[in-house]
């Protein structure tokens, strides 16, 4: 009985050590850094070999918090809106110089809307975290097969000449 008791606490201990031995530390910064595939994120891109190349589009997106699910969920959400910005934004930009007395002022305002876009597969993504200075920074890129994305921008076109029409 006390055998089996020992062999009992061995393997939970066991089954422990396991568990954590499939845990990897976020790593820690001295400095600030971007993945350079987030620094030169690309909107479209060919990949492959000769005649079997696949065209996709891509959008990035970065995240910082204390926090780490606030940080990736702030990255896949700025991502996901790079993507709906293209397939479906709007762009209002207004700039203003103002010249009074031999000085200037200038102000810009650069407003953007986007109706609701479904975006519902993207490929792949890419990945990158770490911590720096207390805080998580996390970056992604989202890569869309062209296809799919021609496809939502053409729903979207289709959608704003439903409404027009309609209004």
């Amino acid at each position: 009985m006390k055998s089996k008791f020992i062999t009992m606490i061995a393997l939970s201990a066991i089954l422990v050590l396991a568990g954590c031995s499939g845990m990897r530390t976020v790593p820690e910064r001295d400095s600030y850094a971007e993945p350079k595939w987030y620094t030169d994120c690309v909107e479209a891109n060919s990949e492959g070999l000769l005649w079997w190349t696949e065209n996709y589009v891509y959008a990035c997106g970065g995240g910082q918090s204390r926090f780490f699910q606030a940080a990736e969920e702030q990255m896949y959400a700025i991502a996901l809106n790079q993507f709906a910005k293209r397939i479906n934004g709007i762009v209002n930009s207004k700039t203003v110089l103002e010249f009074e007395n031999n000085s200037r002022s200038t102000s810009t305002v650069i407003s953007y809307t986007v109706s609701d876009v479904a975006i519902s597969e993207y490929v792949t993504h890419e990945r990158a975290k770490f911590r720096y200075a207390g805080e998580y920074y996390t970056f992604v890129r989202l890569k869309m097969d062209q296809e799919v994305y021609n496809e939502l921008l053409e729903e979207a076109k289709n959608e704003r000449a439903f409404l027009n029409i309609n209004n």
